[in-house]
């Protein structure tokens, strides 16, 4: 028998794959495994909202919310503050920088509520839900979890569980993903995944590239995935964004604030901008029509070859990746959008690793610049950050690089997809058939 490596022989233990030499884990099994990982959600999710805590009982004032880490968007737009000028690389933000349903919730709570602290423990209990709900989407999704502790234990919930509405999103995304597919027991309705990524797409537009993933994946799934129409969520995705245009038509003005100050921390943009070569007026046209020039060409190769198969978690990885590679910003809350789709493609544990440490990094890193920005002498010099920032732009590159390679040969459910059968172990020794008067052939 050929030699295999430890990871290989190791995999039944985490839950498959199955193979010719590898058994497959049973329900009772698999079972327990999602409650650990539901358990290890459950303690991330705990140690973000204590990380959220000094800054609860204190107020989310700059500079001490940054230093903290405790800091976001939804928390400045409702104290109306504004990144300070002297934060090279990164947007003005507040309250106008905000997608159209993040600022329509923070502008309803405000009627409620002058207390900071009161409206960021509704925005962190949502978002705790939020998360809930898509570690359970996840689960259907998967049928082989080992790699599922990538998006439970992922520090990236850390530090966005009260930025932004994003994990809302995510997990409306990750779910519509679920109910196109109809993975057990989910029944397939194509018209709800589309209501659903309509509505992720008005916090944070990436959820317009999963819908793009479905479409593309859906005629021709990988694995035994049943082939999906995808007109039915393409039509309900329009009727709904329609009418949440019609019913806030400020969607429209914020788009177009957001493409005049779209470059902020996390991208290439930013780091020239911080290294003062040129302004974020110049670079931003540039790298967003990078960016979608990036879109359009994954999404040309994976229709070209989506013939033999295509799966839609590897999709909407390499098309989120590639966007957010060129994108003008990439600030933590973008790179979540990555992180399901990253644990559902990617099988490489060195590649997780990194990109754990590299995102850790950076979010300490965009906070400590903001500290530095507004007070002299303290926080992080702007060199630093723009080093951290480029190592995670790498860690990246690498992720897409290891879901191309897994286009072919992953499904959705985390199992290799053979392209002939198993040898059976008589093949060696061809029998000789008979046919006539006993003249062998």
């Amino acid at each position: 028998m050929p030699s295999q490596s430890s990871t290989r022989i190791a995999e039944p233990l985490l839950g498959g794959p199955d193979g010719i030499h590898l058994a497959s884990a049973g329900a009772q099994f698999r079972r327990g495994q999602a409650y650990i990982f539901a358990g290890i959600l459950g303690v991330t999710t705990f140690l973000a909202l204590a990380l959220q805590g000094p800054c609860l009982s204190s107020g989310y004032e700059h500079p001490s919310a940054s230093a903290r880490m405790c800091a976001g968007p939804l928390s400045a737009a409702f104290l109306g503050q504004t990144n300070p000028e002297e934060a090279l690389g990164r947007s003005t933000g507040g309250i106008a920088g905000l997608s159209a349903l993040d600022a329509r919730f923070v502008q309803l709570l405000k009627l409620m509520t002058d207390d900071v602290s009161v409206f960021m423990a509704i925005v962190l209990i949502v978002n705790v839900i939020a998360f809930a709900a898509l570690g359970v989407a996840l689960l259907v999704l998967a049928r082989q979890r080992a790699w599922l502790v990538t998006a439970f234990a992922s520090p990236v919930i850390l530090f966005t569980v009260g930025s932004t509405l994003d994990p809302v999103a995510l997990a409306l995304s990750v779910w519509a993903m679920a109910i196109f597919v109809g993975s057990s027991p989910v029944t397939p309705r194509p018209w709800l995944s589309g209501v659903l990524l309509a509505i992720a797409a008005f916090i944070n537009p990436l959820a317009l590239l999963v819908l793009l993933a479905l479409s593309l994946a859906g005629p021709r799934p990988a694995g035994r995935l049943r082939p999906r129409d995808p007109r039915m969520m393409l039509a309900a995705a329009t009727i709904t964004s329609a009418i949440i245009l019609v019913l806030d038509g400020s969607a429209i003005e914020r788009i177009m604030h957001w493409m005049s100050d779209a470059v902020d921390g996390g991208s290439f943009a930013s780091i020239l901008v911080m290294a003062r070569l040129g302004t974020a007026e110049v670079w931003a046209p540039v790298w967003i029509i990078g960016s979608a020039g990036v879109i359009a060409a994954v999404a040309i190769s994976l229709y070209m070859v989506r013939r033999t198969g295509l799966d839609p978690a590897v999709a909407a990885c390499l098309l989120i990746g590639g966007c957010l590679l060129l994108a003008p910003g990439m600030m933590p809350w973008d790179s979540l959008w990555i992180l399901p789709f990253l644990a559902l493609t990617v099988r490489r544990w060195w590649v997780l690793i990194i990109w754990a440490l590299a995102e850790t990094a950076f979010a300490i890193a965009i906070h400590l610049g903001d500290v530095a920005a507004i007070e002299s002498g303290k926080g992080l010099e702007p060199t630093f950050v723009a080093l951290l920032t480029l190592l995670r732009l790498l860690a990246l590159v690498a992720v897409v690089i290891c879901a191309g390679e897994n286009l072919y040969r992953r499904r959705i459910r985390g199992r290799p997809l053979r392209t002939e059968p198993p040898r059976r172990a008589e093949d060696d020794h061809p029998t000789v058939r008979v046919q006539g008067h006993g003249n062998p052939t």
